[in-house]
């Protein structure tokens, strides 16, 4: 008598810890304690760190004193060993945390104290992991923007490459995905959190490794989709495979916590630093 109910609400507790997990990554939305809010109206886009330190355990330090200035619609590609401090800069570029010390300002306001709401219109995150709501397809898109038509939510598809698969699932749209639903591939809910990115349409962009579980082709071919959407906006890279970073205006080289070399693929090339060594090793493997 008891099976059924009981498996129902393990089923609820399991979809509630999911949905909390899937918000707080949701376009950089993160549960974080407490904090000072300093509101602000930004002024401007451009995005601008200041001797920025930042650690998670008191006297531990994993960003060292960076300082940088992105000028609007600028590409920047941030590259580094594993540990080096590469996604705690993306999280603190999104708002998610305020550095320990130091300055870091869109709109020379900074983001990291701005109410979560506001911050979310000027700079959003997605990042290599990716949930999905029990709902519809269109439910899952729009989390990013409500009020979207089908005509936005298709465009948003479209730019992500999601187009043909959606429109072959059994009810398009308003096909039922998650939980007791149509079981979508990683690379597909890969797609839709990009997909709430084109959507939620703010000026700054900040892709922490966004496309790490595709392929190397539909990666780039991906990116390539991606790139004629943001054309304008600042887009801060968190790069996983160096063909990526080829491709930015910027690339800024994080090791152990400092931002090292920053310039584009044929200045750090001409450098014959870090980068180049970097560069060298990847195109030896391939």
């Amino acid at each position: 008598m008891m099976i059924d109910p009981l498996e129902g609400l393990l089923w609820w507790i399991d979809e509630l810890q999911g949905g909390k997990a899937s918000l707080s990554r949701l376009l950089g939305i993160h549960e974080v304690d407490e904090r000072e809010i300093k509101d602000s109206d930004p002024v401007g886009f451009e995005v601008k760190g200041e001797d920025i330190h930042y650690g998670y355990k008191s006297g531990r330090d994993v960003l060292k004193g960076i300082s940088f200035l992105v000028e609007p619609g600028t590409r920047v590609a941030i590259v580094g060993p594993s540990g080096a401090g590469k996604s705690t800069l993306g999280k603190l570029l999104a708002g998610i945390q305020a550095p320990g010390s130091g300055t870091l300002t869109v709109g020379q306001s900074e983001i990291g104290y701005l109410p979560v709401e506001k911050a979310r219109r000027h700079v959003a995150l997605v990042t290599q992991e990716h949930h999905i709501f029990v709902g519809t397809l269109a439910e899952n898109v729009t989390l990013a923007r409500p009020s979207a038509t089908a005509e936005e939510i298709w465009g948003a598809l479209i730019a992500v490459d999601a187009e043909v698969w959606a429109k072959e699932l059994p009810e398009g749209l308003d096909t039922l995905v998650g939980t007791g639903g149509t079981k979508l591939l990683a690379t597909q809910s890969q797609q839709i959190a990009l997909a709430r990115l084109v959507l939620a349409d703010p000026h700054t962009l900040i892709l922490d490794e966004a496309t790490s579980l595709l392929d190397q082709r539909a990666a780039r071919h991906l990116e390539s989709s991606l790139s004629k959407v943001l054309e304008g906006r600042t887009v801060i890279a968190i790069a996983h495979r160096l063909q990526t970073a080829h491709d930015a205006d910027i690339i800024a080289v994080i090791e152990d916590g400092r931002i090292t070399e920053w310039g584009s693929h044929q200045e750090l090339m001409s450098a014959d630093g870090a980068y180049a060594q970097l560069w060298k090793s990847w195109r030896d493997e391939t």
